[in-house]
């Protein structure tokens, strides 16, 4: 199929975990001989212009704040597909429930995401969809590698993803060694001034990652809005570490590998990408 894959970033343009996750399902679709044309906020709105099988939307925030004649277009398009990461808050309520309703199918990474959807707007969503986030398991995977980190953070540093909370956490356990490798959209290094159980890392590769977590105890995280999956909690579980911190209740890949256990969530990601398109 010709297909047209819409999403604010590519992960060239932004490191985050949508990014990385759209990625390899698109990498995945052309290996299966799918033509996927990617359009970001900046690509061109002649884009829409051109004849496609099918349009896959994906993260729409920036593409709604900088260009809406793009979602009006969007709206109008026989053949697409939702692949949801987030909780869609900024589409107004009669644009986000004709998204989905005219959508084929709508796909959530959890069971709890697409719980609190509902929760949220209703449950007005049709032809639904659980596939988690695809996680590479040939790279994150549990070993005997020894434990030298007592609590990592590795993600993104943002209020919404729970900063303050983690520096609360750190002033109130002094006795914990607390490593943070991470990003920001500022300078990282001063976060943690004054912090002595801290220490910040810099930002690391998927395969670093994976080590790391190898070497840890245990990880934190305790975001202010829902997970849908969290790929940071899903690849510290895959690769063994044993105590997640934090409000883990919020957190869709905590949940989903508390119900299903380690074999079968490994399986439901090294095969996600798969999947989604096996669906289509």
């Amino acid at each position: 199929m010709k297909i047209l894959f819409v999403s604010d970033f590519t992960l060239k343009q932004r490191k985050g975990g949508a990014q990385v996750s759209n990625e390899i399902i698109i990498e995945h679709g052309r290996n299966l001989g799918h033509e996927i044309i990617e359009h970001h906020y900046s690509s061109s709105i002649t884009d829409f212009l051109s004849s496609y099988d099918l349009v896959i939307h994906s993260n729409l925030e920036l593409i709604n704040k900088t260009n809406p004649a793009k979602i009006e277009f969007l709206k109008n398009v026989p053949e697409k597909v939702r692949l949801e990461h987030d909780s869609c808050s900024y589409l107004d309520t009669r644009t986000r429930a004709h998204i989905f309703t005219s959508s084929k199918k709508n796909f959530f990474l959890s069971k709890f995401h697409h719980s609190f959807f509902k929760d949220l707007y209703g449950d007005y969503f049709t032809n639904v969809e659980i596939v988690y986030d695809p996680i590479d398991t040939k790279i994150f995977n549990k070993d005997d590698t020894e434990k030298i980190y007592d609590i990592v953070y590795c993600g993104y540093l943002h209020p919404l993803k729970g900063l303050d909370n983690l520096k609360a956490f750190a002033q109130k356990n002094e006795d914990r060694k607390i490593s943070v490798f991470g990003w920001s959209d500022g300078d990282c290094s001063n976060f943690f001034n004054g912090m002595e159980n801290v220490e910040y890392l810099g930002l690391k590769s998927h395969e670093e990652i994976a080590q790391v977590f190898k070497q840890s105890k245990a990880l934190y995280h305790s975001p202010i809005v829902n997970e849908p999956f969290c790929r940071m909690v899903g690849e510290a579980l895959l690769c063994g570490v044993e105590e997640i911190i934090g409000d883990v209740n919020k957190i869709g890949s905590y949940l989903e590998f508390q119900e299903v256990g380690y074999d079968e969530f490994k399986k439901r990601c090294e095969t996600a990408a798969s999947n989604f398109w096996s669906k289509i």
